[in-house]
């Protein structure tokens, strides 16, 4: 094999495992779902330990919430402060009832109420 020939096949099959690279870089990227309220969703998770089928409700619970706000910001969003205000209130109870564990409610009711809480891995002893 002459030189030109193999300096030719290294670059061929470097520049097809770089764009294997990438595009499996660009799938993943793409195939995430972004959900309304990750962060908070995220931040719940974390401090209250949820699992599975917490977590899926909760993320049921965001995602019906963020789309009755996304209802609710096509029309006057002004007029309607105080029917944003209620569902609000009524998603938090949903979450506080259905999806956080009976044992950490008094925690969640601190931290709506805007007091930090710790992780259940990371409390002070």
């Amino acid at each position: 094999m002459r030189s030109e020939r193999l300096w030719v096949l290294v670059f061929a099959l470097t520049t097809f495992f770089a764009g294997l690279a990438a595009g499996v870089l660009l799938s993943s990227r793409r195939d995430r779902e972004e959900r309304p309220l990750g962060a908070y969703e995220q931040r719940m998770v974390e401090a209250f330990n949820l699992d599975e089928e917490g977590v899926r409700n909760l993320r049921w619970i965001l995602r019906d919430y963020q789309e009755k706000i996304d209802d609710l910001k096509e029309s006057n969003i002004a007029a309607l402060d105080g029917e944003l205000v209620k569902i609000g209130r009524s998603h938090r109870e949903l979450i506080r009832n259905k999806v956080v564990p009976e044992h950490h409610r008094q925690q969640f009711d601190l931290w709506v109420g805007g007091l930090p809480v710790l992780p259940t891995g990371s409390r002070p002893q």
